[in-house]
């Protein structure tokens, strides 16, 4: 990008919205209104060919100066290789544009032959005029899923080869997969990224919408997701976001998408259609953006300058009451800081250097840790939480209220993220607290709506369940009968300020406070390290998960003489949940059809390890990575019919989607994929049909701390890895139940080997280990903590 264009788009940054109406830069040029497919979400397939503009007309239009300033057109359809004529179109734009550099070509690749041949066309001509052609090959799926969507068998077969060809020619500048979701491809979205990382081929996903271009203004069926199929692609898209997307502008847009798709937000993504670009119709129309605006008049026969700019009306009728809710995947200008950071990388990508190896400099390690103290303490004063008042009163002791019947609950911790342990201890939390109380009126405090919205239309328990963003659980909490703090870490993370506050407004209003199920670590700096205690002072009474969150909270200068230790909260779900009749006894783990159900996780040892320097834990990671995928190899070869079950423990972007983990993991070891198990790879499921799928399994090899306390309570002979490196909670379990374990930092395949060989070879049943007086210790705890208040 030129200094000049950056300077001007920076400077609109500046000014307020609409900003005022320009020549275009941008054109859509849909170059025919006939396709030979039968795509679900576009009906130009069922339209009769009647005219569409010619090469002189197109130079006539295009010589009007309002195209003067055109840098890039986007070439599409119907099917634009259609047109034996394409490459004449092309030359004449180049002679007639002054300033046109790029050229964007969409194809359905149904007729590869002939595809290939007009790219090769229009390709030479680009290059010609020293141009760059661009091609975006539209993918719905991988294999018969494509073809479904696309309505034509052999279209995904056709794509692949149109794919090679791309990849191969000098004549193409940049190659592109682009996705339409739809109902039909919703659950595929993972197969296609494969696809696609394993043709070395970039690709993006856009949202299928009602189009008027398209004639589907008026089609319902394709594009009416379930809220489980819109929270299945928004978090795909957080995780292209974390993961995969490099370009700023493109991750704004998915985030823009993100907040429509969800919860209903008006459009955030910049679009250039609503000031300075314009769409031209296969009949030489003029158009501000094909999906909304009307034709404006002909570019063939009327001033195409004078139509543009004596209807600005028009584009802002349609900026003040369509462009809100509009989804498509048009892109334009970000605000003003996503804009910087975009110009900001480029410019360091230029030098070699690039913004996350600046991120992760140590000088700047102590920045961070002060940016992480005001962080924190500005997030307490938004609440109107006075530190220096923290403390002074005491806890509650009994309810707040005489009644006994449907006590309000409010739930806090790390709801709005959790996994799939997270949703056993809330289970185990509710159930406890139900048993003791009868009917409760449940609210949940969530860091993101969404994601706890699933959880409660998967568990039946939560019926009823009102769930809060953080700052209202603030402001209702003092209305609450208790306030629970339900299971998981207190570790040195900016949210405890949320925690705190919500517990803060509840003890001054002299309702009563538990933590429920807690563990205390990893502590981190000081200012984090006296939230942690902030937090623990500000209950009224405190269950541990394990003796080492006790001691820990000692250190921190707890009085703890009151405190009790009991198991951790998903094993009072769980023990419910597996003795329930609706879960099927299974066979698989018999000795002929072994499976080996894996709980592992990516190592983010920034979070887990940040004494280490990079290179060290990087050498770590690799380490451990290798030794993995070592292990099942020899055990796939050792054992040719045991089957290997990657399975997620969680499943969203906020605590590193398993799925993404294990895909990369496995990506280039093809020797092993026949003996993989990828069925929980794809669509999120329920927390009683993963119960089920650990009871099925013959032995686990785990990782994740709830992955562990899944087969323990399902009795199947475990081996784990500590991936806090001895500190944590897995060391503390592991050893607690006699289960074999090794640090993450000297795993190795041949303790993973040896292990799981014995168990194998001796065919051993499941465990008999019972933790039915385990899961009761937890349920206790809370019980006689709520006879205490009622007294």
């Amino acid at each position: 990008m030129k200094l000049t264009n950056a300077l001007q788009n920076l400077y609109l940054t500046t000014k307020s919205k609409p900003w005022k109406l320009q020549k275009p830069i941008v054109i859509q040029f849909p170059v025919n209104d006939i396709c030979n497919s039968k795509c679900q979400m576009c009906n130009i397939w069922q339209q009769k060919f009647d005219y569409q503009i010619t090469p002189n007309e197109l130079e006539k239009a295009v010589s009007n100066p309002l195209f003067s300033e055109v840098r890039g057109i986007g070439i599409n359809g119907g099917e634009p290789t259609l047109r034996k004529d394409l490459a004449e179109l092309v030359d004449v734009l180049f002679k007639k544009l002054p300033n046109l550099s790029n050229i964007s070509l969409i194809t359905n690749s149904l007729i590869s032959s002939q595809v290939i041949q007009r790219i090769t066309e229009i390709g030479e001509v680009i290059k010609s005029h020293q141009g760059h052609l661009d091609v975006m090959v539209s993918l719905d799926g991988f294999g018969e899923v494509h073809d479904r969507v696309r309505g034509r068998k052999g279209n995904f077969e056709n794509a692949v080869k149109v794919i090679d060809f791309i990849q191969a020619s000098d004549l193409v500048s940049s190659r592109r997969l682009g996705c339409t979701i739809l109902k039909e491809n919703i659950y595929g979205v993972h197969d296609l990224f494969e696809f696609a990382i394993s043709k070395d081929i970039y690709i993006k996903y856009r949202l299928g919408i009602p189009h008027q271009r398209l004639y589907s203004k008026d089609v319902v069926k394709p594009f009416d997701l379930t809220f489980e199929e819109k929270y299945h692609f928004a978090i795909f898209l957080e995780n292209l976001i974390k993961f995969y997307e490099k370009s700023e502008q493109q991750n704004f847009f998915y985030k823009s998408l993100i907040g429509q798709l969800i919860y209903q937000k008006p459009r955030a993504a910049g679009c250039d259609w609503q000031h300075r670009g314009a769409t031209l119709s296969a009949r030489g129309e003029l158009l501000y953006c094909a999906v909304e605006s009307k034709t404006l008049g002909s570019a063939i026969t009327e001033d195409a300058e004078q139509l543009y700019f004596d209807n600005n009306q028009h584009l802002a009728d349609i900026l003040q009451n369509k462009c809100d809710t509009c989804a498509h995947d048009y892109v334009g200008i970000p605000p003003k800081m996503v804009l910087i950071k975009t110009y900001t990388k480029r410019l360091l990508e230029k030098t070699g250097v690039s913004l996350k190896n600046v991120k992760q400099l140590e000088i700047l390690k102590p920045v961070k840790s002060l940016r992480q103290q005001g962080h924190l303490n500005r997030k307490m004063a938004s609440y109107g939480v006075n530190q220096g008042n923290l403390g002074k009163s005491e806890p509650a002791t009994c309810f707040p209220r005489n009644s006994s019947s449907n006590r309000k609950v409010l739930i806090c911790g790390w709801y709005g993220t959790e996994t799939l342990g997270d949703k056993a201890i809330l289970g185990g939390v509710v159930q406890s607290l139900q048993t003791s109380l009868g009917d409760i009126e449940l609210h949940l405090a969530c860091l993101e709506l969404f994601i706890s919205e699933m959880t409660v239309r998967q568990m039946p328990a939560f019926e009823g369940c009102k769930l809060h963003p953080i700052t209202e659980a603030v402001e209702i909490a003092n209305s609450m009968d208790l306030v629970v703090f339900g299971g998981g870490p207190l570790m040195a993370i900016s949210e405890l300020a949320d925690m705190i506050a919500i517990f803060h407004k509840a003890v001054e209003a002299k309702v009563p406070t538990l933590i429920a199920g807690c563990g205390v670590g990893p502590l981190g700096a000081s200012h984090f390290n006296d939230a942690i205690k902030h937090l623990l002072l500000s209950a009224s009474h405190r269950i541990y998960r394990d003796e080492k969150s006790l001691q820990i909270a000692q250190s921190l200068g707890i009085d703890t003489s009151l405190d009790q230790v009991a198991e951790d909260p998903a094993f009072t779900w769980l023990e419910t949940s597996l003795s329930s009749s609706t879960i099927a006894e299974t066979q698989s783990n018999n000795s002929k059809n072994p499976s080996l159900i894996l709980g592992l996780r990516d190592w983010t040892y920034k979070e887990y390890a940040p004494d280490l320097n990079i290179i060290e834990a990087e050498n770590i990671k690799q380490r451990f990575e290798k030794e993995i995928v070592t292990a099942i190899e020899q055990l796939v070869n050792k054992y040719p019919n045991l089957r290997i079950i990657p399975f997620p423990m969680c499943t969203n972007h906020l605590g590193n989607d398993d799925r993404w983990f294990y895909r990369n993991l496995f990506r280039n070891h093809k020797n092993i994929y026949d003996a993989l198990d990828l069925t929980y790879l794809g669509a999120e499921i329920t927390p009683l049909d993963a119960v089920n799928t650990f009871k099925s399994a013959s032995i686990a090899l785990t990782m994740r701390f709830h992955s562990l306390v899944f087969a323990l309570s399902a009795r199947i002979p475990t081996v784990a890895i500590d991936y806090t490196l001895g500190r944590g909670k897995v060391t503390s379990l592991a050893e607690k139940q006699n289960v074999p374990y090794m640090s993450l930092s000297s795993i190795n395949a041949e303790f993973i080997v040896s292990s799981f060989s014995k168990l194998l070879d001796e065919n051993k049943q499941k465990s008999q280990t019972c933790f039915s007086t385990e899961s009761l210790k937890f349920q206790n705890a809370v019980s006689q903590f709520i006879k205490s208040l009622e007294k």
